[in-house]
């Protein structure tokens, strides 16, 4: 089965059913996965793109146009390395783009630029911002002082997702717990690539 074969189209529907009839996630995978013999990959787009419409419904309803944001900052730069990379990353069914690659690329030498991207996409949008980077990934401080360098306002911390959360900001993220947890969420990477004019496969079309 290939990633998007017809067969993958109805694993994503009938995931999403019993997503959407209380099933938990882990055990609506175990269902999928052993009734279609998913692949780890294929498992992956299930698990990270489709949601319940309840889900869908407490997401959408907190997205915003807010001028001041908290960005999680490897989050949304491996994301748009992804996106840019065409490595697996697509319109999730609840408004979000995510990637399949589980953070494999915080090494990459071009995660900087992607910050650096990003940032003065917000700078245009006039949007006030702060990028927070996680401690525990290696050149995150130098990244920071690059960006501070730059005028750009950025800090490491130990718990990212739980810094962005408490900064009590509309939040730049595609994390699903960090999604669900916080007040607001600003779905700028989702504006970014509407304005620059980049595709990606929506997984609500999959489901339709």
């Amino acid at each position: 089965m290939t990633l998007l074969s017809r067969e993958l189209r109805e694993a994503l529907k009938d995931y999403k059913y019993l997503l959407n009839r209380g099933y938990s996630r882990e055990v609506a995978l175990n269902v999928i996965s052993s009734r279609y013999f998913l692949d780890e990959l294929q498992r992956l787009l299930l698990y990270r793109c489709v949601h319940s419409e309840e889900e869908i419904s407490q997401v959408r309803k907190k997205m915003t146009q807010e001028k001041e944001v908290v960005i999680d900052g490897f989050n949304v730069a491996i994301t748009l390395l992804n996106v840019l990379d065409n490595d697996m990353a697509f319109l999730c069914d609840d408004g979000l783009i995510r990637d399949l690659g589980l953070g494999k690329k915080k090494g990459d030498s071009r995660v900087l630029d992607m910050l650096i991207l990003f940032s003065e996409y917000c700078e245009w949008k006039r949007i006030r911002f702060e990028i927070l980077l996680d401690s525990q990934v290696s050149r995150s401080g130098e990244m920071a002082n690059e960006l501070r360098r730059r005028g750009i306002r950025a800090l490491t911390t130990t718990k990212t997702d739980k810094e962005v959360i408490l900064r009590n900001k509309a939040v730049v993220s595609n994390d699903f717990v960090v999604a669900m947890k916080s007040k607001m969420i600003a779905n700028l990477l989702f504006d970014f690539l509407k304005d620059s004019n980049i595709p990606l496969v929506e997984i609500s079309s999959l489901l339709s």
